[in-house]
Parts: structure tokens; sequence; C-alpha cells
């Protein structure tokens, strides 16, 4: 898995063209097998990769309950600033061959991470300070997505 944040894109721009050149992602595709069993093997791993993205998405929303639950709080000028990290609840995936049969596809998926501010903790009203762009990358092998 390759977490890139596109802030800090330039300090990751070395691994973002590592994992193209290591994946293949630009590379045309060189999957065996007829039309049908890639149509298939497509269909599979898209369905699998959609399952994998709830899923992932269900453990970071678990993971904002508990930021939320142990905020950040800094002195500001009038009262403290209480932050927290969550994530936002669109995401998008992608599917793309890699032509490498150990690894066949990689899964792109996209979401966005907020930073959170409130008055004090436990308020239910905060607001999004900030939001970053999210991209994980993962591999799918011997039939599962691999984080």
């Amino acid at each position: 898995m390759i977490r890139t944040y596109h802030s800090t894109l330039s300090c990751m721009t070395g691994v973002a063209i590592t994992a193209i050149v290591l994946l293949g992602i630009g590379a045309a595709p060189a999957i065996a097998g007829s039309p049908a069993s890639i149509s298939n093997a497509n269909e599979t791993a898209r369905s699998a990769l959609s399952d994998f993205a709830k899923t992932w998405m269900s453990k970071m929303k678990n993971a904002e309950a508990q930021n939320r639950k142990s905020p950040t709080i800094r002195p500001g000028a009038t009262h403290g600033v209480v932050t927290y990290r969550g994530f936002g609840d669109d995401y998008k995936i992608e599917l793309r061959p890699t032509g490498h049969p150990t690894s066949p596809f990689i899964g792109i998926l996209r979401y966005k991470e907020h930073v959170y501010t409130c008055r004090q903790a436990g308020d239910r009203d905060c607001s999004v300070a900030s939001s970053l762009p999210v991209t994980e990358i993962f591999r799918y092998q011997a039939g599962r997505w691999v984080y």
C-alpha cells in the first residue's frame, strides 16, 4: 500500500514513479487468457475491490470516532482550539491491470481526509478546517486485495 497526500506530492514523487515502474501502471496490460476469462477476472477483482473499499472506509470511520474521543487541544487567543482527523463519506475506486501474473491488478482508492475544529472537546457542532485528498494503492494477489 502506498499512501499519498497531495499536499506533500513533491515529496512523494519518487514513490509514485517507483510504484508506476514496479507495478507497470503505465505499461500495456499483458494478461494471458481469452477475452472472456480476462473480463471475468476484471469483474471478480472489481467486485472484490468494491467490498474491500467499503471495509476500508468503515475502518476510517472507526478511526475518526476514536480521533473525536481524543482530540488535540491547543491554546487559542480566546479559548482552546480542539481538532481531530476525520474522513469524507465519498470515495472512488479504480481498477488497473499490471501485466504481472502474481499481482494482476492494482486498486486505487481515493477519498478525503478532513481536519475538524470544535469550540470544545465533545462538541458535535464541528467544522472542517482543511481537507486533503488521499490516494491509497493496493495490490490484488492470490484472489484478494492486500494492504
